[in-house]
């Protein structure tokens, strides 16, 4: 009987771990059909907007969009790759977060390597705990975690992923020569976009200094911010725009900042013309100066700018010049006259590249960049606003005596913009 009661109970276990096993498996099978059909759907509805919108849609290769693992991956496979470097994806809440709230994990500084091979603070955001803790542009950041860091570090390897709670600890540095060890956590930091503003003197002139670092929604109220300021002190004669960390943004904050600049000089004059590919004309449009906000009525416009200076940047630059005087201290320009619409989906927001921007006069091919007037290397061993430093003394110079030093062509030092 004993050995009867297990002869039958065997088989009833097999069945029930057989059939617990088939319901699980089953399962897996249909969340692995699922994701898969979600892929391929993604994929070809990607595959399909850049077939419509891209700016170069007839360079996009004929392919199944089912056969790649993702949406970047396909992106990767048929981009134009002669001259797109910009089309990107990315999830919906990182391009809401970034450019809407203007808020990243990290710890909200750039860096740069000085002319002797140290790696300095560039430029820091003023809500995080560095900040707080008094770091500033120039600080040297000797190491990170024990680790020297030298040019050839990649330094963003050495601070780990972007989550909130990675901790790192520096050792800075300081203008003084003392060092300060650190020991600190990422966390959301908002990204202030008006870095550093001033009224500076070149001669019998009141000069205007804004170190701009993004265009970005909160934008507009630190440019009005900017404005109040600047007429507080009686108003200014001339801007130095510094724009030597800006990799650009939003068209719409670009424009804003460009009639605050021109004032009622350019109110409804052309700003900026959209071009889209022969699909797409019917959305070609023209964007217009509008003065209707507080302006700075200049006659011309002298800015600070790099190799990364980038986008809305150079959209504020090239859209400016056929109505006054735009000089370019520091480098040439980064080279980027294309423009991208945002296509937000429920995980994924698509950008690509879809159209072209031109001046009023029709100029926008500067794909090699905007050149500079005049070559100087950026100084991170000084403070924004230091009259010593290099591109802010020619700028300087420049309105006090209307000429350049004529330096000879250097490239930035500037490397490693972000975290």
């Amino acid at each position: 009987m004993k050995n009867t009661r297990y002869s039958l109970l065997y088989p009833l276990l097999l069945l029930l771990l057989s059939t617990a096993f088939l319901f699980s498996s089953c399962r897996k099978d249909e969340d692995d059909d699922q994701l898969d059909q979600l892929r391929i759907t993604e994929n070809t509805e990607l595959y399909r907007l850049m077939r419509d919108w891209y700016y170069w849609y007839d360079s996009i290769p004929r392919i199944n969009p089912a056969k790649f693992a993702n949406v970047y991956d396909l992106l990767e496979g048929i981009r134009y790759r002669p001259l797109d470097r910009w089309s990107y994806v990315t999830t919906r809440e990182e391009y809401e977060s970034f450019f809407i709230q203007s808020k990243f994990i990290g710890y909200g500084f750039g860096s740069a390597f000085d002319e002797d091979g140290r790696l300095r603070i560039s430029f820091i955001f003023n809500e995080n705990d560095l900040y707080e803790n008094g770091v500033r542009r120039s600080w040297i950041i000797e190491r990170i975690n024990g680790s020297v860091v030298q040019p050839g570090v990649n330094i963003n390897q050495l601070l780990g992923p972007n989550e909130i709670g990675v901790t790192n600890t520096f050792l800075f540095r300081k203008p003084d020569g003392t060092n300060e060890e650190m020991t600190v956590q990422k966390d959301e930091v908002f990204m202030n976009t008006v870095l550093h503003k001033e009224v500076l003197e070149a001669g019998n002139r009141k000069v205007g200094y804004l170190v701009l670092q993004g265009f970005r929604t909160p934008t507009f109220g630190e440019l009005d911010a900017a404005v109040d300021f600047f007429n507080s002190e009686g108003g200014i004669d001339d801007l130095i725009l510094d724009l030597r960390y800006n990799g650009g943004g939003q068209t719409n904050v670009a424009n804003y900042l460009a009639s605050i600049i021109g004032g009622q000089a350019v109110d409804g004059k052309a700003f900026a013309k959209f071009i889209f590919n022969d699909k797409r004309n019917d959305q070609n449009f023209t964007d217009f100066f509008d003065a209707s906000q507080e302006t700075l009525n200049l006659g011309r416009l002298i800015t600070i700018a790099t190799d990364r200076t980038a986008s809305a940047s150079e959209m504020v630059i090239n859209g400016l010049r056929p109505f006054m005087d735009v000089h370019i201290i520091g480098d040439d320009t980064y080279g980027k006259p294309m423009g991208q619409r945002v296509f937000p989906r429920d995980l994924y927001a698509f950008l690509p590249v879809t159209f072209k921007i031109a001046n009023a006069d029709g100029f926008g091919d500067y794909f090699d960049g905007l050149p500079a007037d005049s070559y100087v290397v950026d100084d991170v061993t000084r403070l924004f606003g230091d009259p010593e430093e290099a591109s802010l003394k020619e700028a300087l110079t420049f309105i006090e005596t209307g000429s350049f030093s004529m330096l000879p062509r250097k490239k930035s030092l500037y490397v490693q913009p972000w975290e």
